[in-house]
C-alpha cells in the first residue's frame, strides 16, 4: 500500500506564519488536515465506493484543497506564456481531473493508516511548509512535505514533496520535455490518456 500511494503521489501526476490570530477555519493547517482527512475516509471505505465512488468523493475536495492555477504556471515554465486563454483554460481543468483521478486510484485499499502532523515552517510572507508522516502499523512512514500558498485570503497547496521527492519538480520536467519533443495538444492528450487508464483499470478492479 505505500508504495502505491507514494507512486501515485509522484505520478499526479504540487505564508504567513499561522499566528494565534489565524481563523480556526481557514489556515494552511487546516486546508491539509481537511485533505487528509478525506483520503484516510476514502482508503477506509474504498472497496465499497470503487473507483467512481471514491473520485465522486475525492472531486470537490482536491479542488479546493489545490491551487492548479499556480501549479499549472509553474508546470510548464516558460511555455505557459506562449499559450492563449483557452490552452491556459484546458490545462488547468485537465490537470485537476488527473489529479483527483491519480488520488481516487492509488487511494484504494486501507491498512491502518494515518497522518501525523509533525512541523511547520514559514517560507515567505505568503508560503509555508507543513511536514506529516504517513504511518501504518509495522510499516515505515512516509514523510510528507506540503508547500501552500495563501492567495485572496485562501491558503492552497502548490507542491508536495513524498520521501525528498518533488511532485511538481516531477510535472515540470516531464510535461515541459513533451511540448519540446511534441507540442502542447500532445501533453494534452497524454494527460487525458492517463486518466482513461485509470478509470479502465480501476474499473475492473473495483
Amino acid at each position: 500500500m505505500y508504495v502505491q500511494i507514494v507512486i501515485g503521489f509522484l505520478l499526479i501526476c504540487l505564508s504567513q506564519a499561522v499566528g494565534a490570530e489565524e481563523s480556526a477555519a481557514g489556515g494552511p493547517k487546516q486546508t491539509v488536515d481537511k485533505l487528509n482527512s478525506v483520503l484516510i475516509d476514502v482508503m477506509r471505505n474504498a472497496k465499497q465506493l470503487g473507483y467512481q465512488g471514491r473520485y465522486k468523493k475525492l472531486d470537490s475536495v482536491v479542488r479546493e484543497t489545490h491551487e492548479f492555477d499556480a501549479i499549472a504556471q509553474i508546470a510548464l515554465g516558460n511555455h505557459w506564456k506562449s499559450l492563449d486563454q483557452q490552452q491556459k483554460k484546458s490545462f488547468v481543468q485537465k490537470l485537476a481531473d488527473l489529479s483527483v483521478a491519480t488520488y481516487a486510484a492509488q487511494f484504494n485499499d486501507y491498512a491502518g493508516e494515518e497522518f501525523k502532523y509533525e512541523s511547520e515552517q514559514s517560507v515567505k510572507p505568503t508560503r509555508v511548509t507543513l511536514r506529516y508522516a504517513l504511518q501504518a502499523p509495522k510499516e515505515k512512514p512516509v514523510k510528507f512535505e506540503y508547500m501552500l500558498n495563501q492567495s485572496g485570503g485562501r491558503w492552497a497547496i502548490i507542491n508536495i514533496v513524498v520521501d525528498g521527492i518533488s511532485d511538481l519538480a516531477l510535472k515540470k520536467a516531464q510535461y515541459t520535455s513533451v511540448i519540446d519533443r511534441e507540442g502542447f495538444d500532445s501533453l494534452l492528450n497524454k494527460l487525458t490518456q492517463k486518466i482513461n487508464d485509470y478509470a479502465a483499470n480501476n474499473s475492473k478492479q473495483g
